[in-house]
């Protein structure tokens, strides 16, 4: 009766520890994830507002072509069920614009207000007198405030329109005032979890009860002697209570991150080409029906061709991932051209990747031997390799290159880009995981990668100097070679 009252005791402390944990994880994610979709859509605003603004030389053209990309924001956000409560700008040369007819004053107050506000949190600090100058004096930011109603966040983002050299800069403020309605709903799924937790603990403690008992008649039977053996065969329930529930409340935590980062992850790197082929095909629609210049046409036509493959890509990369873990992405190896699939990959993906204004230089030697292995899956790996490096360099260079060693071809892509820090060096070949470098992406690229290669009996690594760039090193066999021993 002691050992079964001490047990629950414990077990009580430890689910109760556990559930005050769990809560306290879901509403930081939310605030993260809250955080997160006001960057995202600052900079999804931007982008729709580079389509409309087109050098406008009067207030009024400025107010009503920001109108018209206020109303296909809001088209976006209906179809997504979305309806915060949130204040927008926008700055273009000395024109001002707030939707539904609010004054600058009073938005640059309330801009000014939250800059000043000293609960105000922010990765990067920075220094400028007020909310409306930190705006204009800098690229891109975000902050946010915890109330005690709930969250105020703020984000603003800045780049140079389509058809006329000039910067807009746009911001969002939103206010969120249902704190008590997310920690009901903390509350209700971790009571969930926590009840299939106490569950599992009634039944392991029921067997472990069961298995002291039988334990207990052995020894009797069997006499003295076997008593110190059989009482280091009885595992103490509390200790395995303690443990089973410390790991299981790290699975639990590290399954619910993974996953919201996925999901938050994927939804908007979907959403962002959804949003541009959209306006794409208006801006293309219009200039057909108004007998707007061919070579405008072809040229939406080819953003919008661009965006689809994009698209087509990371629906891949996350087909591919789904294959790997249930053991169905089975190898077609055969003699493969490594020349020619490298200029092929790149004829049909470095336009559509390169965000940047990059240089592509590939240096594959005429006599290189053909290697053996699955061209498609190979070619695979290069996209997902030319893909991180340009999105990690600017206005820099990417070198694809390929040598012969011994029995085997050594391929390397190489950018001049930001560099991978020593911190996320170890952990770039997991599934879903994202360096604080990377905006965008799955998380799933290099993982891909990585299992590809190996399941050609190669291997891949990585080199990087932060500031200086990162170079992704594998090999292959050359066509004809004996398979390698398992």
């Amino acid at each position: 009766m002691y050992l079964t009252q001490k047990n629950r005791q414990q077990s009580t402390r430890l689910l109760t520890d556990y559930s005050d944990e769990m809560i306290s994880v879901y509403k930081e994610n939310e605030k993260n994830r809250r955080v997160n979709d006001t960057g995202e859509t600052a900079r999804s605003f931007l982008f729709i507002c580079q389509q409309f603004i087109s050098a406008p030389v009067t207030h009024t053209r400025f107010s009503a072509e920001c109108d018209l990309a206020y109303y296909y924001y809001l088209d976006i956000l209906n179809s997504m069920g979305e309806a915060p409560d949130e204040t927008l700008f926008v700055y273009y040369k000395d024109f001002f614009y707030s939707p539904n007819g609010k004054a600058q004053e009073e938005t640059e107050q309330k801009l000014n207000a939250v800059y000043a506000d000293e609960h105000r949190q922010c990765e990067v600090e920075f220094e400028d007198p007020d909310g409306v100058q930190w705006v204009l004096n800098n690229q891109s930011g975000d902050s946010y405030i915890e109330t005690d109603n709930g969250l105020i966040t703020v984000a603003f983002a800045g780049a140079s329109s389509f058809r006329e050299d000039q910067p807009i800069k746009i911001g969002i403020i939103r206010e969120w005032d249902d704190k008590s309605v997310i920690v009901s709903e903390a509350q209700r799924l971790v009571a969930t979890q926590t009840e299939t937790a106490e569950r599992s603990r009634r039944e392991t403690f029921r067997k472990g009860m069961l298995f002291l008992l039988a334990a207990m008649l052995a020894a009797a039977l069997l006499s003295l002697l076997h008593t110190r053996r059989l009482a280091g065969m009885i595992a103490d329930p509390i200790e395995l209570e303690q443990k089973r529930a410390q790991q299981e409340k790290e699975a639990l935590e590290e399954a619910n991150r993974m996953k919201t980062t996925f999901l938050s992850d994927a939804s908007h790197e979907l959403k962002t080409p959804l949003a541009a082929m959209s306006g794409y095909a208006q801006n293309a629609e219009y200039d057909i029906l108004n007998g707007g210049e061919k070579a405008i046409i072809i040229e939406t036509l080819r953003r919008i061709s661009s965006e689809a493959n994009r698209m087509a890509l990371m629906v891949t990369q996350i087909l591919d991932a789904t294959r790997i873990e249930e053991g169905r992405m089975v190898l077609e190896k055969a003699p493969c051209d490594l020349d020619s699939l490298v200029r092929r990959t790149v004829e049909t993906y470095f336009a559509v990747l390169n965000k940047n204004n990059n240089r592509l230089a590939i240096r594959i030697p005429l006599e290189l031997p053909p290697v053996e292995a699955d061209s498609a899956r190979l070619q695979r790996v290069l996209v997902n390799l030319i893909s991180n490096a340009l999105k990690h360099t600017h206005n820099g260079t990417i070198l694809i290159k390929a040598e012969a060693e011994n029995d085997s071809v050594r391929v390397t892509v190489r950018d001049t880009g930001c560099g991978i820090s020593e911190k996320d060096m170890p952990h770039i070949w997991e599934r879903y995981y994202k360096g604080k470098q990377s905006e965008t992406g799955t998380g799933l690229g290099l993982f891909i990668c990585k299992f590809i290669v190996e399941s050609h009996g190669s291997s891949i690594f990585a080199e990087s100097e932060r500031g200086k760039g990162t170079a992704f090193h594998f090999t292959l066999p050359v066509a004809g070679q004996p398979e390698p021993a398992p």
